[in-house]
């Protein structure tokens, strides 16, 4: 099953998601998926982000590819991923 590297930006506290090819994206749709070889690499390459305090506790979590878009097979990356469920007018949800 593929997984998707996440973890919150230090200072704002915004969640994110790794694509090696632009780095930390705000937006789950913007992830890579990783296959299960590739993702305990990335993972390990998470922890200079967190030495430079940029973002704090990376980690991996399973999800489904359908139709091109990353779909989280657990409801809290669902919620994380949709933003606060208390203030649907901010953030993610407002979009």
């Amino acid at each position: 099953m593929p997984k998707v590297l996440t973890a919150n930006r230090l200072l704002p506290g915004e969640v994110v998601y790794w694509n090696s090819a632009r780095g930390w994206v705000p937006s789950l749709a913007e992830a890579q998926a990783l296959p299960d070889d590739k993702a305990d690499d990335a993972l390990a390459a998470a922890a200079e982000w967190v030495s430079k305090r940029e973002v704090v506790e990376p980690y991996l979590f399973d999800v489904r590819v359908e139709n091109s878009a990353i779909v989280p097979v657990i409801m809290r990356e669902i919620i994380r991923a949709a933003g606060p469920t208390v203030r649907r007018d901010l953030g993610k949800q407002a979009g």
